[in-house]
């Protein structure tokens, strides 16, 4: 019974072991062991190319260690159904997008780090995804480019007041998160790009927080 008992339990680990997601080998891995063909050539480090434990110029958090863009202004969603008009625009700010927009806009290279390892700067390996000078490159599609005012809003305040007044959203359960379920999270209350995107998890693919088969995640907020 012990035995079977035993089996049981290293049956069940082993599967979430497998099914367990990560950053690592992921398209956000840019180690040697990463997923992307550009990847780096001399840095074995998976969290350095954004995190470091020991920040020394750079006042982004959580520990940022990606250098920011300095973009002035991205510009902001408009449409004649939009409800709110307080989406605020990212540039130059601190908003949790920024950190994205760090290497997704295009204009700073992804290994252009403020704490670097014992190897210096990271040599970045060629192909399709990066320039020349190890910035996203401007024909794939992960640069968003400088423009986001045909993308979906960002930076702007969710709360049942905003989903009252537009009639066709779900009111968020609190400031921290839409959803029952703690999928769909808030940050001080506002909607950002990782409130539908997991920058450590590509489970279901584009770093999406859930699934979106039948619009699935696009139901999380919006009733239509």
């Amino acid at each position: 019974m012990k035995k079977l008992a035993a089996l049981f339990a290293f049956t069940i680990f082993l599967s979430m072991s497998v099914n367990a997601q990560s950053v690592v080998a992921s398209k956000h891995d840019l180690s040697t062991g990463g997923g992307i063909t550009n990847k780096s050539t001399s840095e074995t480090q998976v969290c350095i190319f954004c995190h470091t434990p020991h920040q020394k110029t750079l006042t982004a958090k959580p520990l940022w260690n990606k250098t920011l863009s300095t973009q002035a202004t991205y510009g902001t969603y408009t449409s004649t159904s939009l409800t709110t008009t307080t989406v605020a625009d990212i540039g130059g700010g601190t908003a949790v997008s920024n950190l994205c927009m760090s290497c997704h806009d295009g204009t700073v290279a992804v290994n252009s780090l403020d704490n670097k390892s014992s190897l210096g700067t990271p040599a970045m390996g060629t192909g399709a995804e990066l320039d020349a000078t190890g910035k996203i490159a401007s024909a794939n599609d992960n640069n968003m480019g400088i423009n986001l005012s045909n993308d979906h809003p960002i930076n702007f305040t969710y709360d049942a007041a905003l989903a009252t007044a537009d009639g066709a959203l779900k009111s968020p359960v609190d400031a921290k998160y839409v959803d029952a379920a703690h999928t769909v999270p808030l940050y001080s209350g506002s909607l950002q790009c990782a409130s539908c995107h997991n920058p450590h998890n590509n489970a279901q693919g584009t770093f999406l927080r859930v699934s979106n088969a039948a619009s699935a995640l696009c139901l999380k907020c919006h009733t239509k």
